[in-house]
């Protein structure tokens, strides 16, 4: 067999296998489509809150107001969600700060 038939069988093999590689990040990326959409929203309503913070604090001004049992029992579940959030957040700092510093490494 020529060189040149070797090569091109190669490449013929290569690019098969690439199309299936392909076709199965596609398949494992479609599976969490609908979670990044609705993080990618959740994110957006995030930041469109945080540029109107005044928003948030009329908003619970308001209900504090009108509903302030609702109001009390909102914000000991907020303060909860924020507690667990500060906890993971000082769980997870620790390994990503290795992990940014080993990259600055060059490891």
């Amino acid at each position: 067999m020529s060189v040149l038939a070797e090569i091109l069988e190669r490449r013929a093999r290569l690019v098969a296998e690439a199309q299936a590689q392909r076709r199965a990040l596609a398949e494992g990326i479609a599976v969490c489509r609908s979670v990044l959409v609705v993080v990618d929203r959740g994110m957006v309503w995030a930041a469109w809150l945080r540029a109107r913070p005044y928003l948030v604090v009329a908003a619970a001004t308001a209900i504090a107001v009108l509903r302030p049992r609702l109001a009390l029992e909102w914000s000991a579940r907020a303060l909860t969600l924020w507690r667990v959030g500060r906890l993971l957040v000082d769980a997870v700092k620790p390994a990503r700060d290795e992990r940014a510093g080993s990259s600055l490494r060059g490891n």
